[in-house]
């Protein structure tokens, strides 16, 4: 369901291509539902060309060597694509029954669908009055994360001024000493947080959660992420890119 995507250290000059086939067999041999997960070193072309191909549910043959991976599941070293392949009624089955809708109905929070890139539920429901979208991760432990959703929302107004408020003992000197345009002028608290806007919020099942805002150009594009626990609140701050 997620594609292919790729990876690539600082220094390296290939990609490795990484994708993971979530139903599949070995010839004519039994169907697997444990993932099988694919790499290969590729250059940037070849990387564009294999993400074309390997699209979302789509049944493919492939060469590959295989084995079983020392921390669990299985892994292999894609040695050839060799094209899409319809003829297994099987796996085209399997493809069409992962494409249908998957979801979980919370009677605080609504209706959650799954996504399976991601392997987490998802809804739009209201934070403190405005709009995100809220994210249960892993769907095998999703009822585990929406406990942590309910401990943050019966306190909402608290626990969202507790994440502004570490935004700005984390950020705000960094935002002044190393992110300030030319003709920029120091930023206050209050001007800081005006323009952080809260996207989304991802919560996990042993407690922690993940508060994810657009930066509003503070950081030239970067999200700000907040992150924490209910046992100790905000605990990181971070602005990946």
């Amino acid at each position: 369901p997620g594609g292919a995507g790729g990876g690539r250290g600082g220094g390296e000059e290939f990609w490795t291509l990484l994708f993971k086939l979530v139903a599949w067999r070995i010839g004519d041999g039994s169907l697997q539902t444990e993932p099988l997960r694919l790499s290969r070193k590729v250059t940037d072309e070849e990387l564009r060309h294999m993400q074309t191909l390997l699209v979302p549910y789509a049944v493919v043959r492939v060469q590959a060597r295989v084995g079983e991976s020392a921390y669990g599941g299985y892994q292999g070293l894609l040695e050839q694509y060799m094209g899409a392949d319809d003829a297994d009624a099987e796996l085209n089955d399997y493809a069409q029954q992962l494409q249908q809708p998957v979801t979980l109905d919370d009677p605080l929070l609504g209706t959650f669908t799954l996504d399976r890139r991601v392997d987490w539920f998802s809804a739009e429901v209201v934070w403190d009055g405005q709009p995100v979208r809220l994210n249960l991760s892993e769907s095998a432990s999703a009822q585990a994360a929406l406990q942590t959703a309910h401990a943050l929302w019966q306190d909402q107004r608290v626990w969202a001024q507790r994440i502004r408020e570490y935004a700005v003992e984390q950020l705000l000197e960094l935002k002044n000493d190393s992110w300030l345009d030319d003709d920029e002028e120091e930023l206050t608290a209050l001007a800081f947080l005006e323009r952080m806007q809260l996207e989304s919020i991802t919560v996990h099942s042993d407690g922690t959660f993940d508060f994810w805002h657009d930066d509003g150009d503070l950081f030239w594009g970067h999200t700000i992420q907040i992150s924490g626990n209910l046992a100790e609140g905000p605990t990181l701050a971070d602005i990946p890119g």
